[in-house]
């Protein structure tokens, strides 16, 4: 395959930017003239010393002439005075003459030398002439065009400078708004997949109010069936279930809204965690899945929103309980971090991938979705607790493998540690 395909090359020039086409434009423009100079000037030093040499062969067989012609008119003694008188007639200040044997003897550094032999009088004429008074004009023109267009050069860059900035920005902007564009697409998809999604969850807790309401509503076994008490009991489950749907759809918009507020106060960490924990206990046995909790004693007090805490740790703990296999464990840790406090959910359950955790934490995002369809819940668990850990200016992060399981880790901020009490704490249940 050859190096270059000049057959791709209008197809790679028309996916390039037009900021990187203008950029090459505004270098070749630069670039070319600069390499047309110096050719030009290369070229018209050597055509000056050329000329220079030829008028010093000219001048020196001149020379040689008239001081043969001397030599045969006059005497030794005065053919000095008048090659002196011939040399100033020439009206060439800047070259020597000398006369001697024949000699081809090349020239001296830092000259320009050519030679005249006058055989039939035995001896040679040299014209020589400094590189730097013959070249002296050439010079001259080489600086002044060299410093013009130097100035075009500056004025071409600043303006290319200018014009390839702006289209840059332009281009910039083109692609935050096709990020922007795409981001939207997404979440839309993301939307009516949740959507399609709530529409079973919610029907299903629905459907069994209808139904067992119905059942009860025509004595369908008797007017005394010992079957309504559960029944009624069943109802109010699943409408228990229904309200806690409902509610973390209205949870998440009033936090993407910007109109949540917090209630802050004095919150026990301690019986704020162990009230999550008897919440969760029930699930856990069924499941088989051991509790434990290990808190730091000298970190007992938090200022927070207690209602919206404990939120915070029942979605992680129900999620915790909801994908670790029976037989597994869940276990919650608090201790300080960096003046703050940290508290980690960790369970041995199915865990995710890493590709997989920004998705978890975006709300309307789907993973695993084959389990979360074994599962009941909205699957906004997780970007309820971000958001809320947000609002009390913590973070929060997961560490999760797949098999293996996962951690989440609550950081608060110093600002909302206060004074600890002196009580040690530490309860496993299972």
């Amino acid at each position: 395959m050859a190096f270059f395909d000049m057959r791709q090359w209008p197809a790679s020039v028309r996916r390039s930017k037009l900021s990187t086409r203008l950029t090459v434009l505004f270098v070749a423009a630069i670039v070319l003239p600069w390499c047309a100079y110096a050719w030009l000037t290369i070229s018209e030093h050597s055509a000056h010393v050329d000329r220079t040499e030829r008028t010093l062969a000219a001048l020196a067989a001149a020379y040689g002439q008239h001081a043969a012609t001397l030599m045969q008119l006059y005497a030794q003694s005065e053919v000095g005075d008048e090659l002196t008188a011939f040399r100033e007639a020439l009206s060439v200040p800047d070259v020597s003459f000398s006369l001697g044997k024949p000699s081809s003897t090349p020239a001296a550094g830092g000259l320009i030398v050519a030679y005249a032999d006058v055989s039939s009088m035995g001896f040679s004429v040299t014209a020589s002439m400094r590189k730097d008074e013959a070249l002296r004009e050439w010079w001259g023109d080489a600086y002044t065009q060299a410093l013009a267009l130097l100035f075009r050069s500056v004025f071409v860059a600043g303006v290319g400078w200018f014009l390839v900035r702006q289209l840059r920005l332009r281009e910039a902007m083109e692609q935050e708004l096709i990020r922007a564009k795409n981001k939207a697409e997404a979440a839309s998809r993301a939307k009516s997949e949740f959507l399609a999604n709530m529409s079973h969850e919610l029907r299903t807790p629905l459907n069994a109010i209808i139904g067992f309401a119905e059942i009860i509503n025509r004595r369908t076994f008797g007017s005394a069936s010992e079957k309504y008490p559960e029944y009624a009991g069943d109802i109010y489950n699943s409408g228990i279930h229904l309200l806690g749907l409902i509610n973390d759809i209205l949870n998440l918009s009033k936090l993407e809204a910007g109109k949540f507020q917090l209630q802050e106060e004095d919150v026990d960490l301690e019986r704020t965690i162990e009230a999550c924990m008897n919440l969760i206990e029930g699930p856990a046995r069924q499941s088989n899945i051991r509790l434990s909790v290990t808190l730091d004693p000298e970190m007992m007090m938090v200022r927070a929103d207690e209602r919206r805490l404990r939120q915070i740790l029942i979605n992680l703990l129900s999620n915790a309980v909801k994908f670790t296999p029976e037989g597994g464990s869940v276990s919650v840790k608090s201790m300080r971090r960096n003046g703050g406090l940290t508290i980690s959910v960790s369970d041995t359950g199915i865990g995710m991938a890493l590709e997989s955790i920004p998705k978890a934490l975006s709300p309307f995002d789907q993973i695993e979705r084959n389990v979360r369809r074994k599962q009941e819940g909205t699957g906004l668990g997780l970007p309820l607790a971000k958001q809320l850990v947000e609002l009390h200016g913590g973070t929060l992060t997961i560490e999760s493998k797949v098999d293996v399981g996962t951690t989440v880790t609550v950081l608060l901020p110093p600002s909302r540690m206060i004074a600890p009490r002196p009580a040690a704490s530490e309860k496993v249940a299972v």
